[in-house]
């Protein structure tokens, strides 16, 4: 009987997060040893179910030395490490570009002294694009982001190909669109999916910004977190990969989803809508696709359905 092939080391930058925590679970179930890297106050409820089978490092992501320590046994790296979301990223983008940017670079340069072979990076489709030009972005559009935050994320993403290639380490920039599921955070003005469900299941009045007409797809967490698993043995030519749905919803949509599950809704409030979000944003993953057989397969309406089953059962039940 053949061995099966020993996985090396992979290390999950904010492993402890949303996204981290559902990605370092498929790694565990799919016998990759997980080493976390998060920061010292980040919560650590939703890798509780897996915490004995991964190491976890705390540390400060400004300092490099314990960025490195964390990643440097590691074969592969996937960093979703970032300190701000598009709104809180215009309220100072000095503090983005210094906790963000300049973080990245201090690690980055010494990337050489460490066994990294592969280093993956999570952008933002959303916000790196800018203002569309056609219907469907792919990965071929203008990069012109119109917020501190897609413009922070696509410097990071040139550090990160500079540095890989002067090191000759692989690396991949993966753009996903809005990522919705169980364990996202609801309190830091991300996430319209799952605020507008914990928000309906409280009864307190419903927030859109402008019309709600504005377009998005959005992409449920396994469905990322699959894509993400696609291409840990990928070795193809392809450096940048859009990771999305493909199609299109407004937030008056995802309110009618929630209303036919609900039956009952609280008010709608409008507000102004933000000078910083582009009307429409909806991203092509033919390439994903096409380099690796990826697909989306979660519809929306039976996502949102998980997702306001978790905050039922999870998120509202432990408050107080």
């Amino acid at each position: 009987m053949s061995r099966p092939t020993k996985r090396g080391l992979v290390t999950v930058m904010g492993g402890r997060g949303f996204i981290g925590s559902h990605l370092a679970r498929a790694l565990v179930r799919a016998n990759y040893p997980v080493r976390i890297f998060d920061k010292v106050c980040a919560d650590r409820s939703l890798i509780a179910d897996i915490e004995d089978n991964v190491q976890v490092l705390e540390g400060d992501v400004a300092r490099a030395d314990d960025v490195l320590s964390a990643i440097e046994p590691a074969e592969t790296v996937i960093n979703l490490i970032h300190t701000t979301v598009p709104g809180s990223s215009m309220l100072n983008p000095a503090y983005d570009v210094e906790t963000n940017v300049v973080s990245s670079v201090r690690w980055l340069s010494s990337l050489g002294e460490t066994k990294v072979r592969k280093l993956i990076f999570i952008s933002s489709g959303g916000t790196v694009y800018g203002l569309p030009e056609t219907n469907l972005i792919d990965e071929q559009h203008p990069t012109n982001p119109i917020n501190s935050y897609g413009v922070t994320k696509l410097m990071i993403e040139k550090y990160v190909a500079m540095y890989a290639a002067l090191n000759r380490v692989e690396h991949l920039i993966l753009r996903p669109s809005n990522v919705y599921g169980e364990g996202q955070r609801l309190h830091i003005g991300q996430g319209v999916i799952g605020v507008l469900a914990y928000r309906a299941l409280r009864r307190e009045p419903l927030e859109i910004w402008g019309s709600g007409n504005d377009l998005r797809d959005y992409l449920y967490i396994e469905d990322f977190v699959g894509a993400v698993m696609s291409l840990l043995d990928y070795s193809g030519p392809h450096r940048v990969f859009n990771v999305s749905s493909g199609r299109g919803h407004s937030v008056v949509e995802i309110l009618e989803i929630l209303k036919s599950q609900l039956r009952d809704m609280p008010e709608v409030v409008h507000t102004e809508a933000r000078g910083f979000d582009v009307p429409v944003n909806v991203l092509d993953s033919t390439l994903l696709r096409q380099a690796t057989g990826w697909e989306p397969r979660m519809p929306l309406e039976d996502g949102i359905r998980r997702v306001v089953q978790w905050l039922r059962d999870v998120a509202i039940s432990a408050e107080p």
